[in-house]
């Protein structure tokens, strides 16, 4: 790392991360935020260190590079000050509940190992908080925002589990999200396992492809957490990583059975007498929905909560893909694209009510005796409502907790 002043673009988490960093090593740095209106000062940057809210068509990354300086993301930065391995995983969906069975998998395989990254545990702030000399493996979440910049990270295994359109308003396309995944394989080291999904997209002879499901189908069986789609390609790709790595199927299974899938994906949250609540939040998009819709496709009388912040996805889809599952009685829109959908409402085959709030998709479900299942998989970001995912599913889950029995 050269001595100099590091600009830090973005003071949220990866910022703050990348800053308590510089603090434990001594190294000068400016925080530039544009909330706060500071401008930055290029020419007194050895290097730049990037939050994923800057996009690369940012014109901060531009007179960054007309400047010559160095320009990382934050887990690139993270990367130069530890020399333990890392184990990548990136994907649509399923990141985070891959990076937790991967950890799993290698504590129970007698390695220490901490997840990291794009699930809330900075790269950076983990490495500022100890030096980390004691673990064997980082399992470092890598989204699409961090992936298409990286440049010194390194990974000796990459796992990529699906893909699927998502956050185009930020890469501009479909194309550049799935380059932008691709950067992810060209890093790695060694070891690079991709889904079996993503076969037509990628053409590196030295990628190992795990099995399609339907192979797999009476092993995964046997494992009580995998209920969802979503879930059971993350089994396949942990198991076909587990084969490679030469951990033994004793481990494999205990990791598997033990594994419990973080919160808002997928599970019931809430009984009454006659209705399932199953809250989905994390579902931010139509992979997301796809897979959910797929999961509870034996359900009858089936209530779907839809809608949120526009990432820039094609609504069509959405329509196209619930006139696939006859058992949807009402469709509950909500968010700012509600509104767009509602538009569509003659295209769905079932009931469309544009409820805007999820306090008003309760008192519509008051008057609807008839629904027995109430999904909240609403295919698209929170941030119009809520201050993330994570909100949002927990109002949905205190709304079905008070929900009345009819």
């Amino acid at each position: 790392m050269d001595k100099g002043r590091i600009g830090i673009f973005g003071n949220g988490l990866s910022g703050q991360g990348v800053a308590a960093l510089c603090q434990k090593h001594q190294l000068i740095y400016e925080i530039v935020d544009e909330k706060d209106g500071l401008l930055p000062h290029f020419d007194t940057y050895c290097c730049c260190v990037f939050s994923p809210g800057f996009p690369p068509s940012h014109s901060y990354w531009q007179q960054a590079k007309a400047h010559g300086l160095p320009c990382w993301n934050e887990i690139d930065f993270a990367a130069h000050f530890t020399n333990t391995p890392v184990i990548a995983i990136t994907g649509t969906n399923g990141k985070t509940s891959t990076v937790q069975l991967i950890t799993a998998l290698l504590k129970n395989a007698g390695h220490s190992a901490l997840a990291v990254g794009n699930n809330g545990q900075t790269f950076s702030k983990k490495l500022a908080e100890s030096s980390c000399t004691d673990l064997t493996y980082f399992v470092c979440e890598i989204s699409s925002f961090q992936a298409w910049s990286l440049r010194y990270l390194r990974p000796v295994c990459t796992l990529w589990i699906n893909i699927a359109p998502d956050h185009l308003y930020y890469h501009g396309s479909y194309a550049s999200y799935i380059e932008a995944k691709q950067q992810l394989l060209h890093q790695t080291q060694s070891l690079k396992i991709c889904g079996h999904p993503l076969k037509p997209y990628i053409k590196d002879p030295t990628v190992h492809f795990s099995p399609p499901l339907e192979a797999m189908e009476k092993m995964l069986r046997d494992f009580p957490a995998c209920f969802s789609q979503g879930q059971l390609e993350n089994f396949a790709l942990v198991q076909t990583f587990a084969q490679k790595w030469n951990i033994n199927e004793g481990v494999l299974k205990k990791t598997m059975t033990e594994f419990a899938p973080p919160k808002h994906r997928l599970y019931c949250c809430h009984r009454s007498s006659n209705l399932e609540f199953w809250n989905d939040s994390k579902g931010t998009n139509l992979h997301a929905v796809q897979a959910a819709l797929k999961s509870m496709s034996q359900k009858q009388s089936t209530a779907w909560i839809l809608g949120g912040q526009d990432k820039g996805e094609d609504l069509n889809s959405f329509v196209e893909t619930f006139n696939d599952y006859p058992s949807i009685e009402v469709i509950y829109l909500i968010g700012n694209t509600g509104a767009q959908l509602a538009q569509k409402a003659h295209l769905f085959h079932a009931k469309v009510i544009h409820c805007e709030t999820l306090a008003n998709v309760f008192r519509h479900l008051q008057q609807a005796p008839s629904i027995r299942t109430c999904v909240l998989s609403p295919g698209f970001a929170s941030w119009d409502q809520f201050r993330s995912f994570e909100e949002r599913g927990c109002q949905f889950e205190t709304l079905a907790r008070s929900f009345p029995s009819l």
